[in-house]
């Protein structure tokens, strides 16, 4: 503590004893109270036997020295025996050295020292990155609201709530504003679930559920909306339900999705969506097309289904014992809630589980308004089911609509139509062609080997078809332009995992009749304007083609002029260098 004076005490002994010489003609003096100052210019060391005056010169130069040598809690400890608390406390407070120890004695100093004391104290903390402890020290001055933001804007949000709700009004907007910033901070990295809880603490159970289902997945989904039901946001529910029953729907599990589904009564129409869309994906991996197999394995609900219904008959008798829908005013109701759906057009990129979703949301308007006796409506849906499944480039799931549809054509849909209304007997005549469409396809491919296009040919001048009707229906079969040409790459056979048939070929099982029938059907398909209209329109292509070759050969033509007069400038020039 006094390394100077110790230092001094260990001299030689004519040194020492020139001291003791010293100090007693200054003890002795007569004149002490009048050489004071000079006693100053003896060594310091012997301020310890002396008087406070020199004790104070000597404690001064201890003191320094500890400062000189990186020591200050030395000066400080020296300033606190001298009785100069306050001095010692500013000195540390200016220099930044400030200890636990000195605010704990700051009191001796009076109030006031003490408060700036341990403000000083928290600014110190500060600066060396210890926010928490200083928050600490902000407290035992009564400023909560300066602690609580201190830790706020240094990302300590935790230790800020604690504070906050234990010192502060449960009303105070403080509180809000904390937990709403900490929620930002946690969604921004991803940490959803611990947003939801900041949102939930802030009383905003709306962007709780939101930010609970951000990632996107089944739990998170599943548990927004319950989340968002147990607070009373309905129609978000509804939201993320929906959105829960399609992750389901993409992972094949229509019992979970059915389950999310069923919480809300509102959603019976989307039920009735899904429950289609399980029986169409049954129906067609038992047919196996093309697009509808994949390694997961469905979980079906447990349904009673009969396989000798047709698959209109077989998806309205799940709707009324299962899903209890079975009065005109439910089909009506959820008609009316499922038309206002719009989902965009169908193209080649459309992902497959979208376009039979979509395409399962159309056949559900289509059988509820045959439910209603709309036939209109049930013809104008079906038509959006199966040019969804056509533009979309599925041949195939096209024509397995229109065979589960129609599995008999769609002539017996005739005679309830409004003849008078021009727009659903074009609907209609649409549908009819697309259904004729694929039985032809049907008839092509399934016909026998040897037999081929001759076969379908007799068989159609057997009939004694019209002129126009012969004509067409040679020009189908010879050119195949009339119609949309079907690649041979989209055989309609059904083969199992092994490769093998799992049915027999259509020739062997249809009579000759059943045929003749059909291909009486596929009259619908002649049209001499349709014809005439794609004839001009392979005219126009060619003339398209042969003008863009001429311009493409003037171009190029213009190109080697250009060329050559440049290079002919080029030359001029440099002979007119060279001269």
């Amino acid at each position: 503590m006094l390394p100077l004076s110790t230092s001094m005490d260990h001299r030689s002994k004519e040194e020492l004893h020139q001291d003791c010489l010293r100090l007693a003609h200054f003890l002795h003096s007569k004149e002490l109270n009048e050489d004071l100052t000079s006693f100053s210019k003896d060594p310091i060391h012997l301020g310890l036997f002396s008087d406070r005056p020199a004790l104070y010169k000597m404690m001064e130069a201890e003191g320094k020295s500890h400062l000189g040598n990186g020591h200050p809690e030395l000066f400080q400890q020296l300033m606190l025996w001298k009785g100069d608390l306050r001095g010692a406390l500013q000195s540390a407070a200016e220099r930044g050295e400030l200890t636990d120890q000195l605010v704990a004695i700051s009191p001796m100093a009076g109030y006031q020292t003490w408060a700036s004391t341990v403000e000083a104290f928290a600014k110190q903390l500060c600066f060396q990155e210890q926010y928490v402890k200083a928050a600490s020290y902000l407290l035992s001055l009564h400023k909560v609201y300066e602690a609580v933001e201190l830790l706020k804007s240094h990302n300590f949000f935790r230790e800020a709530t604690v504070i906050a709700k234990a010192r502060l009004h449960p009303e105070d907007p403080v509180l809000k504003d904390l937990y709403i910033c900490w929620a930002a901070v946690l969604e921004k990295d991803g940490h959803y679930s611990m947003a939801a809880k900041c949102y939930l603490g802030a009383t905003s159970p709306y962007d709780a559920a939101k930010v609970l289902a951000k990632k996107g997945d089944i739990t998170s989904l599943k548990t927004a909306a319950e989340l968002a039901l147990i607070v009373g946001e309905n129609d978000l529910s509804l939201s993320f339900s929906l959105r829960c029953a399609q992750e389901l729907l993409s992972s094949k599990n229509w019992v979970g999705a059915q389950e999310v589904l069923q919480q809300h009564e509102s959603l019976l129409g989307q039920r009735l969506v899904f429950c289609l869309h399980e029986l169409l994906h049954k129906c067609l991996s038992q047919r196996n097309p093309v697009g509808t197999r994949c390694l997961s394995t469905p979980c079906y609900n447990s349904w009673t289904t009969n396989q000798d219904l047709s698959f209109i008959e077989m998806v309205i008798d799940v709707w009324q014992s299962a899903l209890g829908v079975n009065t005109p005013e439910q089909f009506q109701n959820i008609f009316e809630q499922l038309r206002t759906l719009e989902y965009p057009p169908a193209t080649n990129n459309t992902p497959p589980k979208q376009l039979v979703f979509h395409i399962s949301h159309e056949l559900t308007l289509a059988f509820l308004s045959l439910q209603m006796s709309s036939w209109e409506e049930t013809v104008k849906a079906t038509l959006q089911a199966v040019m969804r499944s056509y533009e979309a480039g599925n041949f195939s799931l096209m024509q397995e609509i229109c065979n589960l549809c129609f599995p008999t054509g769609c002539n017996h849909v005739r005679v309830h139509l409004d003849s008078r209304n021009p727009e659903s007997m074009t609907a209609f005549r649409s549908l009819e062609a697309f259904v004729a469409y694929g039985q032809l396809y049907n008839l092509w491919w399934n016909s026998h080997e040897n037999t081929g296009l001759e076969s379908l040919k007799q068989i159609t001048e057997a009939h004694s078809p019209t002129t126009l009707e012969q004509n067409s229906i040679n020009t189908i079969c010879l050119t195949k332009e009339i119609v949309i040409k079907p690649t041979k790459t989209e055989y309609p056979f059904y083969v199992d995992s092994n490769g093998v048939a799992s049915e027999t070929d259509l020739a062997d099982r249809l009579s000759l009749e059943d045929r003749q029938m059909k291909l009486r059907g596929c009259s619908v398909l002649l049209s001499e304007e349709h014809a005439e209209v794609q004839s001009l329109q392979r005219d126009i292509s060619r003339i398209q083609q042969i003008f863009a070759e001429m311009i493409h050969e003037h171009q190029k033509t213009n190109f080697h002029r250009s060329a050559e007069g440049q290079e002919l400038e080029a030359k001029s020039a440099i002979k007119q260098d060279l001269k």
